[in-house]
């Protein structure tokens, strides 16, 4: 249990639904993927493991599992099925619960890895009124470009402020996934040329990815909206953008 008001967020970004059984997440059949994620699901168990390592290590610290309800089959989403399959396996021995679970959150909106970062912040703004000082992603490591270079360095947050934890699947470790890597290109590609995911490409993978209608705006409370001090325009769609070319608060002096 933190004595005082966190300072670093720890993001932990969710690639798939664990529906819960008795294998505990370690059989796949357990899990929704996608065709292209088949033999992942271990990595994802251990994106959970790294979180939870850094969690322990820093007191300062909350660990928040971020991922929305992207699969028609159910409304559970990514990020509450990670907590769920952490609390199934009682945290791999890593921490106690007692010591964890008031520092549990989920992020259960974000469609996509930029979202992932911008919906754990604001969500973090919400729940504690300051903006972390720091923050640690964890996900794939071959996306460490694509979510500190591209996703942070778009949104302002001090990159000398951000540490990546990064673990590859089997197929990007050992190079037999050209598909994969050639994927990851094309990604960057796409995250560069549109920095905040507002054009239809990336727009459009976002809302394939919402069956359930969730929210896509950066905040649920508008009163949270305004006393934030975060610029942003509302679309059409229901999707809000920062606005581009301010200084954003969790820019500035840290936990300010």
């Amino acid at each position: 249990m933190p004595s005082k008001l966190p300072e670093n967020l720890i993001i932990v970004c969710c690639h798939g639904i664990w529906l819960g059984g008795p294998a505990r997440g370690h059989d796949e059949n357990e899990w929704l993927i996608a065709g292209f994620q088949k033999g992942e699901t271990p990595t994802f168990i251990e994106h959970i493991k790294a979180g939870l390592r850094v969690l322990r290590e820093t007191e300062d610290s909350i660990l928040m599992f971020s991922g929305g309800p992207t699969r028609k089959e159910t409304r559970l989403s990514e990020a509450q099925s990670y907590a769920n399959l952490a609390i199934s396996n009682d945290f791999f021995g890593i921490l106690p619960e007692s010591e964890i679970i008031d520092r549990l959150h989920c992020e259960e909106r974000a469609l996509d890895s930029y979202y992932n970062i911008l919906f754990s912040l604001t969500k973090f703004w919400s729940d504690y009124g300051t903006w972390p000082k720091t923050m640690t992603l964890v996900s794939h490591a071959f996306k460490r470009e694509r979510l500190v270079d591209c996703h942070c360095g778009a949104i302002g947050f001090p990159l000398d402020r951000v540490s990546f934890v990064g673990v590859d699947p089997p197929g990007m470790v050992d190079g037999t996934n050209e598909a994969a890597t050639k994927g990851v290109v094309e990604a960057i590609m796409q995250w560069k040329e549109d920095p905040h995911g507002k054009g239809e490409l990336l727009a459009n993978k976002r809302r394939k990815r919402n069956p359930w209608g969730v929210p896509q705006v950066l905040f649920l409370d508008e009163n949270d909206r305004i006393r934030s001090g975060v610029q942003s325009t509302l679309t059409i769609e229901g999707e809000e953008h920062l606005l581009e070319g301010v200084t954003h608060p969790w820019s500035r002096n840290p936990g300010h």
